[in-house]
């Protein structure tokens, strides 16, 4: 078993990565007057902003709980942590493509500005959100392929 858990090192660091990243950065990126405080939100926005960047913080201390915890099965604590971690990615891109639905948007004019890339002379902005997610994603993704492997 402490075989299996020292082998398992460098995924629980890329997976507990994911897991800091997705609790922190939302409390700093909507915590503010581009989220949180927004007074063009509406007051119910606001309210399902905090609401989720709270319940994210929580399950990032689960997978945290998780990974770095003494447990009887180590493989199932890790898998599991990995799969937390893709319930988070998962739910980003399923209401990335259904904004339609509800008129959503990647941006806002109050929001935080898209990541400006020069390549070869030619400026691509990238949305801070899907630039974020994408990263964090391969990152749990990698650490998974390493533990499955």
């Amino acid at each position: 078993m402490e075989s299996f858990y020292d082998q398992t090192l460098i995924p629980r660091l890329l997976f507990t990565l994911v897991a800091v990243a997705i609790s922190v950065g939302p409390i700093f990126a909507d915590f503010n007057k581009t989220h949180a405080t927004n007074p063009l939100w509406t007051p119910h926005a606001r309210f399902h902003v905090v609401w989720q960047v709270l319940c994210q913080t929580g399950v990032s201390l689960i997978i945290l709980y998780l990974l770095w915890n003494d447990a009887a099965d180590y493989s199932t604590h890790i898998t599991l942590a990995a799969l937390l971690n893709f319930v988070w990615g998962a739910s980003f891109y399923a209401t990335l493509s259904t904004m339609r639905i509800f008129d959503g948007s990647l941006k806002d004019v109050n929001g935080i500005k898209p990541f400006r890339f020069n390549i070869l002379g030619k400026i691509y902005l990238v949305d801070t959100n899907l630039f974020g997610g994408t990263i964090l994603m391969t990152i749990n993704a990698i650490g998974f392929y390493l533990i499955m492997t």
